[in-house]
């Protein structure tokens, strides 16, 4: 036997700065460092501050410490390039915005106060932190989540290594739009763990995408160290492993991090695709407030200690000044022109001084906005064609299987919108994916159908990244299941981003999800997603029953500028439908369609259950309204063909194949019984499946699901209690 050492092509290295480095340190690079350095110590310093006096609603978490890096990251970077963080992120954002309004020509030490810019977003920033009317966000953003997209912050996340998918996505809408810019996504150790980051670092190489993985090691996790955390503590390995070259160096030190950053960007000019930065910093303060971690006991004093002596904005002041780069009178105007802008700020925000402080009343924003923005107002679809099959001529019409429509509808808008991409599993394989939905895009569209790895976390929000940038992504999902896999991205960010950032954002991500009915798939294959999804703010539901009403949904979801979920049930690819050949035409969002007409009972249905019901209705010789929803989100349902139909039927059932336990007529019958109770003769039935999954025995699979003889027991039910 023979073992031989197998070696890595991807290098990790160390910088460390010389004296000459210092020698041709310019002095206009080092006012600008300082000053983002000053800016970014002084930010945290007034915020905890203000912590201290309980008017910080939530945490707090103060990256005092960590300035030198950011700071020294920031002003390497082109002043258009873009970043994002995570929950610990003032000192980037702070840095990020003096650095954007940063003008070639101004010289801080000459100056009697910061430009009235900079000046003004110094309170719009503290205002958002503290939640009030005049941040950014109209206050919703609070400390974790701040975005301004003007000056490049394209918004810091609350969820550990939330924002790296995000960042892959923004990065990519830089590339294909040939822009030359830089992105930056800042997170720290704990962040190595998660799977969205060896998802976000492997789609980032994969993709040659122009970002800067920003590593902030501050060496806890909280209060876990690297060593309780993993066996491999060479943080670097993580970009390695993916291809990524990566650097480290003294995060305490902001020239040093300059230089290193300076270097990732030639790279990544020079060489194409992401670098990683793994700069070693170190938090004074515990995860969240004004104490230290000692307090915790989770660290010494002594560690602290030699920690502080070596506090970045100390150590710059001292270099500076000792090596005559700045005089003492330059960085103590620094100083005070940057300060003066936060005190500003603050007494903008506040009144009163001392224990007496408080949040100015008129600031905070106004209850009655609670809900706006959650989705846009459609005003996007001003002016556009809305038809139904009767609103054609025969000789306009054409037999169309659903699946034919699919790729037929998205060729269709992708040769009229270049901001349309297809991304998913598989999707530019196999003459049109798993199952044909992409036939013929790939040749006619090169480059914007892109099949994704099997990460599917990572490539949603590399989709939201791309909507938050303008593009239109379309998600294919092989399968619902899958979203569970990408729950983060998909729920928690892209259907919370708009709200979250002051109802200004729009999100338009098509998110296409397969629902195979009794195709033996099982368990972990087979889940309707209507029902998760309604749970959750922010997505639009549409579930297409036929391939005209595709066409047009489809049309619609491409439109608008909310998320989209669209549901494919795969039992009804092949089910023919008239449609017209131009293809051109909408389905209003939030629009029902009653399929037949009748006066005993409302059949509230989707998908791959109408033909069921009508069949059901008839044979059985009950008179039934049967109303094929096809928006489903709760807020989008359409209350009036709903409510004329319940008014005069008094019976209401709502009809899903999907199982009980991840129905979403419970949420339907709920506004039902809330909205129409005196109306109504009896409660509303709800006809599903069972409550376990289905499973791939074909027996079992049919006991599990909704079909024929659950609507006839319903029906028999309904006709029984009037009778």
């Amino acid at each position: 036997m023979k073992i031989t050492e197998v070696l890595c092509n991807t290098p990790m290295q160390r910088l460390t700065i010389e004296e000459q480095d210092w020698a041709a340190f310019k002095p206009a690079d080092a006012k600008r460092i300082l000053t983002l350095l000053t800016a970014a110590r002084g930010l945290e310093e007034a915020v905890l501050m203000l912590a201290r006096r309980g008017l910080v609603h939530g945490p707090a978490h103060s990256s005092i410490g960590q300035e030198g890096g950011a700071a020294g990251c920031i002003a390497a970077l082109p002043r258009t390039a873009r970043i994002n963080g995570s929950h610990r992120a003032h000192h980037q954002v702070y840095s990020k915005v003096i650095h954007a309004l940063y003008e070639d020509d101004f010289d801080p030490t000459q100056a009697e106060h910061l430009p009235d810019d900079m000046r003004q977003q110094t309170r719009f920033l503290l205002a958002d932190i503290l939640g009030l009317k005049d941040g950014w966000s109209g206050g919703r953003a609070g400390s974790m989540h701040l975005r301004h997209d003007p000056l490049g912050v394209m918004g810091t996340n609350a969820i550990v290594a939330g924002g790296l998918p995000i960042a892959c996505g923004i990065a990519w809408a830089e590339k294909v739009r040939k822009t030359g810019n830089i992105v930056a996504t800042f997170f720290g150790d704990g962040a190595c763990h998660q799977g969205a980051t060896y998802e976000s670092l492997n789609l980032a190489a994969l993709l040659d995408l122009p970002l800067i993985f920003f590593l902030e090691n501050n060496g806890y996790a909280v209060s876990t160290t690297i060593a309780q955390s993993t066996r491999e503590q060479e943080l670097m390995t993580r970009a390695q492993a993916q291809g990524i070259p990566a650097i480290s160096v003294d995060g305490m030190d902001p020239l040093a991090v300059n230089l290193a950053t300076r270097w990732a960007v030639e790279q990544i000019e020079k060489q194409r695709g992401p670098v990683l930065i793994c700069a070693d910093v170190y938090r004074y303060f515990h995860q969240s407030g004004p104490y230290p971690g000692s307090a915790y006991g989770y660290r010494s004093k002594e560690e602290e200690e030699e920690w502080r002596k070596r506090d970045p904005l100390d150590c710059l002041r001292a270099q500076l000044e000792s090596r005559g780069i700045l005089s003492k009178t330059d960085i103590s105007t620094i100083d005070a022109i940057v300060n003066e802008a936060i005190d500003e700020a603050v007494a903008h925000c506040t009144e009163g001084s001392g224990s007496t402080m408080k949040i100015r009343e008129s600031l905070w924003p106004e209850a009655a906005t609670v809900d706006d923005g959650l989705t846009g107002d459609l005003s996007e679809f001003q002016g556009t064609r809305f038809a139904e099959p009767e609103d054609f001529k025969p000789e306009e019409m054409t037999e169309m299987r659903l699946i034919d429509a699919m790729p037929a509808v998205m060729g269709r808008r992708m040769a009229q919108d270049e901001r349309i991409y297809i991304i998913g599993e598989d999707v530019a394989n196999m003459r049109g994916g798993t199952v044909g939905a992409t036939k013929g895009l790939v040749d006619l569209f090169p480059g914007r159908v892109v099949n994704m790895p099997i990460s599917e976390n990572g490539f949603c929000g590399l989709a939201g990244g791309m909507a938050t940038m303008g593009l239109r992504p379309v998600i294919e999902l092989m399968y619902s299941d899958f979203v569970l896999v990408a729950a983060d991205q998909l729920l928690n960010q892209i259907g919370k981003m708009r709200h979250l950032f002051g109802g200004s954002h729009d999100v338009p991500v098509v998110l296409r999800c397969r629902v195979p009915g009794t195709e033996g798939y099982g368990s972990q294959h087979s889940m309707d997603p209507s029902g998760v999804f309604a749970l959750f703010p922010g997505w639009r539901i549409v579930v297409p029953s036929n391939a005209f009403d595709y066409v047009g949904l489809m049309n619609s979801a491409l439109t608008c500028n909310d998320p989209v979920l669209v549901v494919e049930h795969q039992s009804l690819h092949s089910k023919v439908a008239m449609v017209p050949t131009s293809l051109d035409y909408h389905v209003p969002l939030g629009k029902a369609r009653k399929v037949a007409d009748g006066s005993q009972v409302t059949m509230l249905t989707t998908m791959s259950m109408i033909d069921v019901c009508v069949d059901a209705a008839r044979d059985m010789g009950v008179s039934a309204d049967v109303i094929d929803l096809r928006t489903i989100s709760i807020r989008d349902l359409d209350w009036d063909t709903i409510g004329a139909s319940i008014r005069k039927t008094n019976k209401v059932a709502i009809v899903e194949q999907s199982t009980r336990g991840t129905s979403i007529g419970a949420l339907i019958a709920d506004e039902v019984q809330r909205r129409y109770f005196d109306h109504l003769d009896g409660p509303v039935l709800r006809i599903t499946g069972g409550w376990a999954p289905p499973t791939v025995s074909k027996a079992l699979e049919r006991a599990a699901l909704g079909g024929r003889r659950e609507v006839d027991e319903g029906l028999r039910k309904l006709m029984a209690e009037s009778a």
